[in-house]
This record gives structure tokens, C-alpha cells and sequence, in this order.
């Protein structure tokens, strides 16, 4: 028998099962975002996600460890917006070449409204959660914690382009970031009813007059 006659394994494609669990994953996400708004924090069950998501509840605890597990992957992928770039990476390209710092305030502005649309809901849903819930707790100073780094990141590239106002540290503008560009969505947009435009104007007014020298 010669060696070209000697059929070789076929090489395992692992392609199609990883876009199927690709796939599952976000079916449970979308599933656990819309029962979380509608049941709340307590009312939502992983059974329950597990059922509507049309998997088993294993799959769901393997999968994401959780309550807390789910709405950690919920906000997770609230933080990435609508686009079909995260929100993180298009305000990253922004601050990265834009030679004017209004313009990546400008930026930071559009997408506070375009993440808040899904992610103040779930922030108020944690924060709410946090009270009652020691893991929901622990989530919710992960999520301070983590927005409070990204803040600072964005705060380090004005700093490193001389652009912060004479007295302000990145700290301090980290802080401030984190109170006007993701606090004001809900009592604004949510309760009071501004409109998008209203919100980005003022955020873009109030981020300006506060960081840049």
C-alpha cells in the first residue's frame, strides 16, 4: 500500500459548534435583558431565562455562573451600543486622532446616549438589586469600579494632549466623567423625557466647560 493510498482523518472544523455556542449565548443575554427589565432583579429566575432562551438551566449556570453571571453579561453587552463597532473601540479611534478635544467630547457625548439607552436600565436594575443582594452588591462595585477605570483612560488621553483645564488631575476628571456621561441618562432622558439631542447637548456643554482648559 503506498502512502497516498492511506487515507488521512479528516481535520476536526470546531467552526460551526463555536458559532452555534456563539449564537446560544446571545439568545440567553437577550433573553435575560428583556425578563430582568420586565420581572426585575428578584422576579427573574435562571429557570426562567433558561425556558424562554430554549436551553437547559445547566447550560445557562455553566455558561454564566448565575443571576449575577447573567446580568454581568447583560450589561456587558449594553456597554457596546448599537453600532457594529463596540462603543468603546469608536470613542478609543476618536480620542486617538482627533486633533481637537471638542470633537472627542463631542463623541464621548453621542455614545453616553447611545449606550445609556440600554445601559441605564440595567445600572438602575443593579443598583437597586445592591441593597438587598450581597452578589448583586459585589456587581454593582464591579461596575463602579470598571466605569470609573474607563472614565480614567479617557481622561489620560486629553491629559496626554495637554488638553485638561490648569488644576484638574485625571482623577478628578475621571470622576467627573463618570457623573455626567453616565448618571444624567435616566433622570433625564428616562424620567424627565428629554429628547436625544436635548441630552447630547448637554452633556457635550457640561463635559467641556468642566475638563478643558
Amino acid at each position: 500500500m503506498t502512502s497516498s493510498s492511506v487515507k488521512r482523518p479528516r481535520r476536526y472544523d470546531a467552526t460551526g459548534r463555536r458559532r452555534a455556542a456563539a449564537a446560544r449565548r446571545d439568545r440567553i443575554v437577550g433573553c435575560a435583558h428583556r425578563l430582568f427589565l420586565a420581572e426585575g432583579y428578584a422576579g427573574t429566575t435562571v429557570a426562567a431565562v433558561a425556558a424562554d432562551a430554549g436551553v437547559s438551566v445547566e447550560t445557562v449556570y455553566k455558561a454564566f455562573g448565575g443571576k449575577t453571571g447573567l446580568v454581568r453579561a447583560v450589561w456587558d453587552r449594553a456597554l457596546q451600543g448599537t453600532g457594529p463597532t463596540p462603543a468603546e473601540h469608536r470613542s478609543d479611534a476618536v480620542s486617538s486622532t482627533a486633533e481637537d478635544p471638542r470633537q472627542v467630547i463631542a463623541t464621548w457625548a453621542r455614545l453616553s446616549a447611545e449606550v445609556g439607552a440600554t445601559a441605564a436600565p440595567v445600572l438602575a436594575l443593579v443598583r437597586a438589586a445592591a441593597l438587598v443582594d450581597p452578589e448583586a452588591a459585589e456587581l454593582l462595585r464591579e461596575i463602579d469600579a470598571a466605569r470609573l477605570r474607563r472614565m480614567t483612560h479617557n481622561a489620560e488621553a486629553l491629559d496626554r494632549g495637554g488638553h485638561l483645564r490648569p488644576g484638574l488631575d485625571v482623577r478628578r476628571a475621571a470622576e467627573i466623567m463618570v457623573v455626567t456621561s453616565g448618571l444624567l441618562y435616566e433622570p433625564l432622558m428616562i424620567d424627565a423625557g428629554w429628547s436625544e439631542g436635548e441630552y447630547v447637548d448637554l452633556v457635550e456643554r457640561l463635559l467641556a466647560a468642566a475638563l478643558l482648559g
